[in-house]
């Protein structure tokens, strides 16, 4: 989440929404100019899995860390100059051009969670906007209100 506030003050886009899957992340930005959304992406992924790479190796004692690290290695034919790899190489980028799209992608965010089972309902997962837009709470993390 730090490295999300601090990107999107870097870069200046609007946040309008995010869920943190075990596996993935959802975001609904809105960026300035529209056609960076790849570079905001890429920088995401970069500084989000440095992060996550340098707190697996600082445990090397923990069994958990080491079998992370195994997993986000790379065989030797794949990698070039780099030997792990957290995030796919991947993203899906959809334009909402409406209100009702806006509030169509977030439920689906939000209820991400739900459908892979990890909660029974949006509100007991913390690693997302719906406790800013439903509970008011900006403890995580501040949403940009897009009107």
């Amino acid at each position: 989440m730090e490295v999300l506030d601090g990107l999107r003050q870097k870069m200046q886009f609007l946040l309008v929404g995010w869920v943190l899957m075990p596996d993935h992340f959802h975001l609904l930005i809105k960026p300035e100019p529209a056609d960076s959304t790849s570079l905001i992406v890429q920088r995401l992924k970069d500084r989000t899995a440095r992060r996550i790479l340098a707190a697996l190796r600082r445990h090397p004692e923990n069994t958990w860390c080491r079998k992370m690290l195994a997993r986000f290695r790379l065989p030797p034919s794949v990698h070039d100059e780099c030997h792990f790899r957290v995030w796919q190489r991947r993203f899906y980028p959809f334009n909402v051009y409406s209100e009702k799209k806006r509030l169509e992608k977030l439920d689906y965010m939000h209820g991400n969670p739900v459908q892979r089972r990890l909660v029974s309902s949006p509100d007991q997962w913390p690693w997302s906007s719906w406790r800013f837009y439903y509970l008011e709470d900006a403890s995580v993390l501040a949403m940009d209100r897009c009107s």
